[in-house]
This record gives C-alpha cells, structure tokens and sequence, in this order.
C-alpha cells in the first residue's frame, strides 16, 4: 500500500495516521480485529496442530480428508485469479463451513459490484484444502485442515510485509474477522492473502 492507503488503514483501526507503520500500529490492527471475533468460536493453532481439537486430524496425501461441507459462493471465484476458471462452491471443514458462507456474505455486501470485489482482491482464489506442512517447516499447514483459504495471492505473497508491500483491505480482514477467522496479514504481518478459522 502507498502513504495514502496506508493513513487510511491507521484511521479505520483508531491509531495516528501519519502513514508511517510501526508496532503502534501493528498493534492497533490486532486490536481492531479481535474486538470484531467471536470469542471462543474456534481453536487456536496450537490445539488443532494436536490433532485433538474439534477439527480433528490433518488430511494426508492420498489417505484421510477432514469432512467437508461444500458451500455454495454469493459470488463466483476466479481460480488462480483466471475469469475463465469461475469457481462457485468451496468445502471447507463441516465445523467451519457456515462461518466461510457469512464471511462471503459479508464480503458480498460490503463489495457489492465485480469492480469493487476485483479490487479488494477477494475474487481471485488460491486454494483452501491442501494435505501439506507450511511452506519451508515440518508443522502442518491449516490448509491440511481445509479450516483456510488464500486470497489475491499475486498481491499478497507469503514473506511481503502488511500493509507495506501487500494490498489486502483492512475491511476483508474485518469479514473474515466477524466470523471468527484469523487474517494472517495482520497477526503475523505477512501472509495477507491466508485467512483461517482459528482463535488469534
């Protein structure tokens, strides 16, 4: 994001906006978002990577997949942000896949024309179910789960710091927020197009 994005973002989230993104900052995003998350709505990360949380066990390559439930989108997806490949159902983990629905309710409502969804980015779609460790680690992804999605990766990438050089909205954030999920962007700084369903 640009100086001008990012005052934007320090206003929406309460802190100074002098466009300059510092812990202050960081902080006041978190705050932003937690105070919109449904207590206790889902795990943290660290019970569902015991296997023992009410996701249950990881999926694995070519054995067990997490039970699904496929939803049906409000808008189409775009695969791989490809128009030509419209995607229109998702199935998410059973336990998550009504707060998925009314996460993209919300963005429906809150970007209500093509042009506005394209450019906050939740058109273009990366995958959800992946049976995989994180990127460059041994510990299961939440992808393994099918409890994340990723969104608007080609402007979001995985080591880009946000809001500095990634462009997720805060107001996709906040969605995802209402409905218990996690945007990586602004807990861990990075990883702005991941957002799963567990507890901050």
């Amino acid at each position: 994001m640009n100086q001008t994005e990012i005052k934007r973002v320090q206003r929406r989230i309460g802190v100074e906006d002098d466009g300059d993104w510092g812990p202050i900052s960081t902080h006041g995003a978190r705050r932003h978002l937690l105070s919109m998350m449904p207590a206790g709505r889902f795990p943290a990360m660290r019970e569902v990577r015991s296997d023992r949380s009410v996701f249950g066990p990881h999926g694995d390559p070519g054995g067990y997949s997490p039970p699904g439930r496929r939803i049906r989108l409000p808008f189409a997806l775009h695969l791989y942000g490809d128009p030509a490949r419209k995607v229109l159902w998702l199935e998410p983990h059973e336990r998550c896949a009504d707060a998925m629905l009314c996460a993209f309710q919300r963005l429906a409502a809150a970007f209500p024309t093509a042009e506005e969804r394209k450019a906050a980015g939740v058109l273009d779609y990366y995958g959800l179910y992946n049976p995989r460790p994180i990127r460059g680690g041994s510990v299961w992804s939440m992808h393994a789960y099918r409890i994340a999605i990723d969104l608007d990766a080609a402007r979001n990438k995985n080591r880009s710091h946000w809001p500095v050089a990634s462009k997720m909205p805060i107001e996709v954030m906040e969605c995802f927020a209402k409905e218990g999920f996690l945007a990586a962007g602004a807990f861990w700084s990075r990883d702005a197009m991941h957002f799963q369903a567990t507890a901050a």
